[in-house]
């Protein structure tokens, strides 16, 4: 782990970030539009939580294209798209522990792959559900919509977690600063 640990550490820098920021645009504004194409109704994992009863209702009303379009689109992007993201918050936090000196543990970047795991988890959930529709499986639909629920405040927790460490190193390179002068 300490080897992964320093690679994130040793390649990060400014223009990987910009550059990896670039191609991340690629799949909210293109790949992820155009595979995942669930019409004026919307995915159903950019809905914060939802029941069984909404996730077939919304199931009934894509419709047996969208439905097989949701699948290949979960599949495929919608499978590269969490580990893309994670890997890129994880080379941020990397990037400002480095530049900021901050002296937390560098295992704080690994905090990012939770997201993706329960992205994963949900990918996985709605592509059982999607693929066995019409047949109904509500304990399965309520999880879903948990472990949605749950990528979405882990997600936040991790935006908290990344203006915290910014403001706390921009705060410590202040007090070393006064405390030198």
């Amino acid at each position: 782990m300490e080897n992964i640990i320093a690679w994130f550490f040793r390649v990060t820098n400014i223009r990987l970030i910009i550059v990896m920021c670039v191609i991340y645009l690629i799949f909210p504004l293109y790949l992820l539009p155009n595979i995942i194409n669930t019409g004026s109704i919307g995915p159903l994992d950019l809905l914060f939580w939802y029941n069984h009863d909404t996730l077939y209702q919304t199931l009934t009303s894509y419709g047996e294209t969208i439905r097989g379009r949701y699948i290949i689109g979960l599949l495929t992007a919608d499978l590269a798209y969490p580990i893309y993201y994670g890997t890129l918050l994880a080379l941020i936090i990397a990037l400002v522990i480095k530049k900021l000196a901050i002296p937390f543990s560098r295992k704080i970047i690994f905090i990012p792959y939770v997201a993706v795991l329960f992205d994963l988890t949900e990918n996985s959930l709605l592509m059982f559900l999607l693929s066995t529709y019409p047949n109904i499986h509500l304990k399965t639909a309520d999880l879903a919509g948990y472990v949605t629920a749950t990528k979405w405040s882990v997600l936040g927790g991790i935006a908290t977690l990344m203006v915290y460490i910014v403001g706390y190193g921009i705060s410590r390179r202040k007090n070393k600063a006064t405390t030198n002068n």
